[in-house]
């Protein structure tokens, strides 16, 4: 498929759990990561079948709120709905970071061995959070937004991660990931990457259009290839939706 006819992809956002069919409709042709913040969230999408959304079940180490209703026996229990984990993670200006790990830790024991996408949020905290994900060996890590330097961006490779990056962060900071690792984001509402709504990536893909050499068209279909062959290697295609799975088999 080429780059054209695929539909934008948005590996990172924020969308209301109570959001109807008629404003999924406006986002246009988008596949969209929804990451939820709190597992009060999660149970409100559980059962959720939007075609074109793929729901999170996280927990935001942001979030206080979230940290304190933290359960890792209900997590697990709704995690067998989910082809994706997120938000979670570390913040460093968040506060409680002892008990950020322990969520951050529990919860990477959890999806170790279950075919899941996860998003990781990294705030302040990119070279610990790498050390996490090394040491929990998870096969479908994204890190969101990460601006980790040379050696943090080696180690993340070397635990199979990817990245979601959007056109608010630094160029010299995007040239340093390589292009098959790389995934569009908007985190939508983040009033720093001025998207619009969720899957307004147009803006990051021309960026790595113009460091990649590339048309927006090629970057779409670089994009999707590379969330291909991550959610083959994590095994989530056999739970993402029927859309998204179609989409990314007939490649």
């Amino acid at each position: 498929m080429i780059g054209s006819a695929l539909p934008a992809l948005d590996a990172h956002a924020h969308i209301a759990p109570d959001v109807t069919p008629a404003q999924i409709a406006a986002l246009g042709q988008s596949v969209v990561f929804a990451m939820t913040r709190s597992l009060h969230e999660a149970r409100q999408v559980k059962n959720r079948r939007d075609s074109t959304l793929v729901w999170g079940i996280g927990v935001h180490p942001g979030v206080a709120v979230a940290r304190e209703a933290w359960d890792p026996k209900q997590f697990t229990h709704l995690l067998a709905s989910f082809a994706l984990v997120g938000e979670i993670g570390l913040d460093r200006r968040a506060g409680d970071m002892v008990g950020q790990r322990t969520i951050f830790n529990e919860v990477l024991s959890i999806v170790r061995s279950e075919p899941v996408l996860v998003s990781v949020h990294s705030s302040g905290a990119a070279t610990e959070v790498v050390e996490h994900l090394h040491n929990a060996n998870v096969r479908g890590a994204i890190l969101h937004w990460f601006n980790g330097d040379a050696t943090d961006i080696r180690r993340a490779i070397e635990a199979d991660a990817y990245f979601s990056i959007n056109a608010a962060m630094p160029e010299d900071q995007i040239r340093l990931l390589p292009p098959e690792r790389i995934l569009c984001e908007t985190d939508f509402p983040a009033r720093k990457v001025r998207a619009r709504r969720p899957a307004d990536i147009q803006s990051t893909e021309t960026l790595l259009g113009q460091i990649w050499n590339k048309t927006p068209e090629e970057v779409r279909a670089r994009t999707w290839w590379n969330l291909r062959t991550l959610s083959e290697q994590s095994g989530a295609i056999e739970r993402l939706p029927e859309v998204v799975a179609d989409t990314l088999m007939y490649l």
